[in-house]
């Protein structure tokens, strides 16, 4: 049965992306709050009357109709929390109205709803923090294209790569982990249970997510990562490449050194 919540004309979310990853079970203790929902995905926290504190496994948090003031001593004892001075990476806000008879529509800085209920919450919780993660993601993304088309120039121009082989090295490491992190995180972008069994949040999810544009904005980032990919491909190609012309020169370095030695014995001697 789903959990009514007391009615007021206008709610606010704020959802902020933290971290990569926020370890809950290690976070909860440190809290000094008992969690309404506790899974592996999230808790939830009751912060008085219709106010709600959501925190994800993949490292955003998100405020309803929480004061200002307790959001900002509740960031503050995460940061102490999770060992970081800047701890908030990017953030959204989000309007929810409540108004009795009408049909429940997503807009672009506002959902509007018949009524309010916990489910619902939940629901566009996890929207808000999906998008949120997604662009940090868009961010780091593009940062990663960012330096790849200089390296990519700088070699068009100059005919060599302009780092060491040790930092292309770490760069293409910091791609792959990138992509790995987005693969972990974004597994949730599939329906969540709840809506299988309510038509009302099968449709609320659905008209959220195209809102939001979670799936696109998505396949725009994996499409951007696999660019990334394979112009990193290329200079690995070029890195071989190297290595191998390296390894002739002391190949025909060593010859020469033996056919130096042979002379001066045959010579000498």
């Amino acid at each position: 049965m789903e959990r009514e919540i007391a009615k007021a004309p206008r709610y606010i979310f704020q959802a902020h992306h933290l971290a990569e990853t926020l370890k809950l079970k290690t976070l909860e203790p440190s809290l000094g709050m008992s969690a309404i929902t506790r899974t592996s995905l999230k808790l939830v926290y009751e912060d008085g009357e219709a106010s709600f504190i959501f925190l994800y496994s993949f490292g955003a948090l998100v405020f309803f109709n929480v004061d200002p003031a307790r959001q900002t001593a509740f960031i503050e004892k995460l940061k102490v929390i999770v060992g970081k001075s800047d701890v908030l990476v990017t953030s959204d806000e989000y309007a929810l109205e409540v108004q009795e008879g009408v049909k429940n529509e997503v807009q672009f800085e506002r959902v509007v709803m018949d009524r309010l209920t916990l489910d619902r919450i939940n629901l566009l919780a996890l929207i808000l923090a999906q998008s949120t993660t997604l662009e940090y993601f868009e961010i780091k993304v593009d940062e990663l294209l960012r330096k790849t088309s200089e390296i990519s120039e700088h070699l068009k121009r100059k005919g060599q790569l302009k780092r060491s082989v040790k930092e292309i090295y770490k760069f293409v490491g910091y791609c792959m982990s990138t992509k790995q992190e987005l693969v972990t995180s974004m597994y949730l972008l599939d329906r969540p249970d709840e809506t299988w069994q309510d038509q009302v949040l099968d449709s609320l999810h659905r008209d959220a997510s195209e809102m939001f544009e979670l799936r696109s904005r998505y396949k725009t980032i994996d499409y951007k990562l696999k660019m990334i990919q394979e112009n990193l491909e290329l200079i690995g190609d070029l890195l071989s490449t190297r290595k191998g012309e390296l390894l002739e020169v002391l190949i025909i370095l060593l010859i020469a050194v033996e056919i130096a030695l042979f002379m001066y014995e045959l010579w000498w001697k």
